[in-house]
Formats: structure tokens, sequence, C-alpha cells
């Protein structure tokens, strides 16, 4: 039987990648819809409480791993990309993608003060966060499947493709 801190060390690392995913696809559909000229501030709100509990939730299966009786990290384990013993390649795509969610968090609550452009070029960074999560989760976690995982990520992917591709064909039209 695993212990409970295996449990909650997967649940919050499950529940933060999640609300990520929920995160990224409401940026996008966001971009989106202004686009589209459409209002999006509740969207725009909703984002950012998505990721500000994504990064929560990080911050809980980082803390958790700190205490679990089971496999014993230390701090820079956790926090030192690729100093770990366990899991070597993966803790540190973790510990890598940890940081890059700070950024993210932190640029945005100062976005007025560093300037909508800078913001802009620090925001395009996002990709390489989600892409790190999901392989430390492919490679550490054993919860989904590869091509569930995979199936998950590209099916938004798809949409918001269609809808942007709609958008562009619309202006188009409307052009001619």
């Amino acid at each position: 039987m695993e212990s409970l801190e295996w449990y909650a060390i997967r649940a919050t690392g499950v529940v933060a990648y999640v609300l990520l995913y929920l995160a990224v696809l409401t940026g996008l559909y966001s971009a989106v819809q202004k686009k589209r000229k459409k209002k999006v501030n509740h969207l725009l709100h909703f984002h950012e409480v998505l990721s500000d509990w994504s990064l929560i939730m990080t911050a809980g299966h980082l803390g958790i791993l700190l205490i679990d009786a089971y496999m014993t990290f230390n701090w820079s384990d956790v926090f030192i990309p690729f100093s770990s013993s366990y899991e070597t390649i993966s803790m540190g795509l973790g510990s890598i993608a940890t940081y890059f969610l700070i950024l993210t968090i932190i640029t945005s609550k100062f976005r007025k003060k560093i300037g909508y452009q800078k913001w802009r070029q620090l925001h395009a960074l996002n990709p390489i966060l989600y892409i790190l999560v999901t392989l430390h989760g492919l490679m550490s976690g054993s919860d989904f499947p590869g091509t569930l995982l995979a199936a998950i990520n590209i099916a938004p992917l798809i949409l918001i493709a269609g809808m942007m591709a709609s958008d562009k064909k619309k202006l188009t039209e409307a052009n001619s």
C-alpha cells in the first residue's frame, strides 16, 4: 500500500497540470476572441485565477515531495535542476518548469510596470513551460497513458487552429 504522501504528491501534480491546461486553453481562447474584437475581461480574469491556482498546487506538490517519508528529497533535489538522483531528467524538467511558472505569474502580476511588449515577449515562452510540465508528467507519472495525454493536448489545439482559420476566412471574405 502506498503512503498518503504518495497519493498527495500525485493528486497535487495532476490538479496543478489540469489547472495549467485550463489556463492555457482560456488564454488561447481569449486571444482568439480578442482578434474577433470581443470582450475578454472576465475570461482573462479566469485565466489568471487558473494560473495562480496552478502555482499554488505546484507549491503543494513540491512541499509534499519534501516531507515524503518513503522517497526522501531535499531542497536541492527539488529546486536545482538535474541534481536529483531519482528520475534525474524528469525531476530536472519539473524544476525548470516550476521556474517558468513562477516567472509567468510574477511578470503577469507586474505587466503594467514592465510594459505590455516586454510582458508579451516573456509570455511567449509559455509553450516551453507547458511542454516541460507535460514531459515531466509523462516521464514521472503513471496516472495517464501517453496516448491519452497526447489526445487531450492535441484536440484543443485543433479547435483553436480551426477557429483561427475560420476568422481568417471571414476576414478575407469581408475584404473582398
